[in-house]
């Protein structure tokens, strides 16, 4: 039974309404144009970007947007799991048409889509500071939320909230990090100790996942963000700790084959820690772990021991 009481759904009739517009409008072709903007707040996409950044452009710029995404994240899948909202499509069923709910994981409040476009494209732009950037950042800001709300997937006030989280952190974040690089002593006090801190919470939530009846749909997802952060700030600190990749150094031909070579490394890499036989939970955010700790540490370290990857000795 939903609690229809519940004051981030209510008043339910204005936030239906708005939904129901979407379903009325909605048709084929707005089906593929809306379900390829919502890829734009998934994983995938920040992902590639990031491992980008991190592999052959701008190490700083990468911890600046990794650090932006992260935390929304953490913030966004913190929230989810203390209001557990229901989704539009659990309380209205027979009024609801949802599509794409395969990428609706975990409770509704807020959007981790919506959190993930605020944050992740606001930060892009912040660091960029080109128009057509900025341009594409504003659209993405704006359609994925309207995507979510289109595909049912979401309430509007869901959209509305994570969006604003996101911007907003990566605001904050954006200008913090970018200070914070600069001064290797704190940067590596705070890599450490946010590493350490997203560490601890991904291993208590994966054994209350494992070994108690937890809700794994309010804690899984954070779970997971838990364990991607702890392993991308943990390779963050140990990258400046003690090799200090330039990503940036290197001709285009050889990014290029630096890049293929980082993911033809990860794909067997992520398959081999899957084969593992472990929980669920733990297989997954082990993954996690290992995926965040390659990307920020380990091929960096490879990269510049093969002569794919050169350092920075001003900021070791």
């Amino acid at each position: 039974m939903i609690d229809s009481s519940n004051p981030l759904i209510y008043p339910l009739f204005m936030q239906l309404s708005i939904l129901l517009f979407f379903q009325r409008i909605g048709n084929p072709l707005l089906d593929i144009i809306m379900e390829c903007f919502t890829m734009l707040g998934e994983i995938a996409v920040p992902l590639i970007v990031l491992l980008i950044l991190s592999w052959c452009v701008s190490r700083k710029k990468a911890v600046v947007v990794a650090l932006s995404l992260l935390s929304a994240l953490l913030v966004s899948q913190t929230l989810k799991a203390i209001f557990r909202v229901p989704r539009p499509f659990q309380v209205y069923s027979e009024l609801i048409d949802a599509r794409r709910v395969e990428t609706a994981t975990g409770y509704s409040f807020p959007s981790g889509h919506s959190t993930t476009s605020g944050s992740f494209y606001a930060s892009i732009a912040a660091c960029f500071r080109k128009w057509w950037i900025l341009l594409i950042s504003l659209i993405a800001i704006i359609m994925v939320p309207v995507s979510r709300m289109y595909l049912g997937v979401h309430w509007p006030l869901d959209t509305l909230i994570g969006t604003a989280i996101g911007v907003i952190i990566a605001i904050g974040m954006t200008a913090f990090t970018s200070r914070l690089y600069d001064n290797r002593r704190a940067y590596l006090i705070f890599t450490f100790t946010y590493g350490l801190i997203a560490f601890l919470a991904a291993l208590i939530l994966t054994l209350l996942l494992v070994f108690t009846e937890i809700d794994s749909m309010a804690f899984s997802d954070l779970a997971s963000n838990a364990s991607i952060a702890a392993g991308a700030i943990f390779g963050f600190y140990l990258d400046r700790k003690t090799i200090s990749s330039d990503p940036a150094k290197g001709r285009p031909g050889l990014k290029a084959i630096r890049f293929a070579v980082g993911i033809a490394i990860l794909i067997p890499v992520a398959l081999g820690v899957n084969a593992i036989p472990l929980p669920h939970a733990a297989s997954e955010n082990l993954l996690f772990l290992i995926i965040g700790l390659y990307s920020t540490y380990l091929y960096p370290l490879l990269a510049v021991s093969i002569g794919l990857m050169g350092r920075d000795v001003r900021s070791a």
